[in-house]
């Protein structure tokens, strides 16, 4: 349900823009606290490069042009808690990915649309197939169960690169991008225990790159998963196409 925007002063924004700098500050000790930790655990070298790969996610490109965008501006009440607990929903995913050693293919930011962790369609499936290889199931129950900690609609998006697709089950690149979508929900569902009524699943086949598809490395970065936890914001949108 949409909330009432509350309009704060200009004095009343100066004093409270230290917030999200202090989560930042807070994000990264969290970094090191789980860099130490695993020093304790594992080698010197795997430690390091997590401790690289966890910070690289925690503080991407679209992570702090959002960031930066809200501080310049005058947020609601509303707006800022709804930042700070997709903020903090995005630390426990990430220290989830990590565990589970999916930081080589799963990222994770915050947008207007909500939290986006995208995952690798070549790491989740079989070329061709939709059902997530049985290694990474438990992994994507364990972030299933993070992100229906709150109310949020979630929408899974399965995306692929433009080479066509042609086969009996999967005829075109839509079919396969929906299947993948339905088959994350699925599971979602059936080993997470999440609701149904909190799930959408759309398949966009080719028609949303992220990169050039002219490239091998753009293709591999169009070939994925989208799992966003919808602001406020989008879950209006959506609600409305209902």
């Amino acid at each position: 349900m949409a909330k009432k925007k509350v309009h704060i002063s200009h004095e009343e924004e100066n004093g409270e823009a230290w917030l999200l700098p202090y989560s930042d500050l807070m994000t990264l000790l969290l970094a090191v606290f789980i860099v130490l930790f695993a020093v304790s655990q594992i080698d010197a070298q795997k430690a390091q490069m997590m401790s690289d790969q966890f910070s690289q996610s925690m503080m991407n490109k679209e992570y702090i042009e959002y960031r930066e965008q809200l501080l310049i501006q005058n947020m609601t009440e509303s707006e800022k808690e709804e930042f700070d607990e997709m903020s903090s929903l995005k630390q426990k995913i990430d220290v989830k990915i990590m565990e589970e050693e999916m930081l080589d293919f799963v990222d994770t930011y915050i947008d207007r649309r909500g939290l986006v962790v995208t995952m690798s369609n070549a790491v989740l499936f079989d070329p061709g197939k939709a059902e997530v290889k049985e290694q990474y199931q438990e992994a994507m129950k364990g972030i299933a169960e993070i992100i229906t900690s709150i109310d949020n609609y979630v929408r899974i998006e399965g995306h692929t690169d433009n080479i066509p697709m042609n086969s009996q089950l999967y005829p075109s690149n839509w079919e396969l991008s929906t299947a993948r979508a339905i088959s994350v929900v699925r599971l979602f569902i059936n080993m997470a225990g999440a609701s149904p009524e909190q799930f959408l699943a759309v398949g966009y086949g080719e028609y949303r790159p992220i990169a050039d598809n002219s490239t091998e490395e753009g293709r591999a970065k169009n070939r994925r998963i989208d799992i966003i936890i919808l602001s406020e914001e989008s879950e209006a949108l959506e609600r409305q196409s209902i």
